[in-house]
């Protein structure tokens, strides 16, 4: 993914940057450096997207044995609004 001969930058990030790296890296436990780096090929590498249409080829139909349809099934799970606003006063 990486060249051997790396090349050492700056760049300045925003504070709200920086602890969306340090959240990140304590998560993953990679380095802020090492995110970035991951971050940079992501959006402007090479891309392989194969792998990709081929999950999206595997899901596509996915949903058609629930029998409802995607917003009949929020609907479901969420329960009736009305009540739920009613409960909550908002109503």
């Amino acid at each position: 993914m990486y060249s051997d001969i790396m090349q050492r930058t700056q760049v300045y990030l925003s504070t709200d940057d920086v602890a969306l790296l340090d959240r990140a890296s304590a998560r993953t436990g990679a380095s802020r450096s090492e995110l970035i780096r991951r971050a940079i090929q992501d959006r402007y590498g090479d891309r392989d997207w194969s792998a990709r249409r081929s999950a999206l080829r595997a899901s596509a139909g996915a949903w058609q044995e629930r029998g409802l349809t995607g917003k009949q099934y929020v609907e479901a799970i969420r329960g009736d609004l009305n009540e739920r606003l009613e409960r909550l006063g908002w109503s």
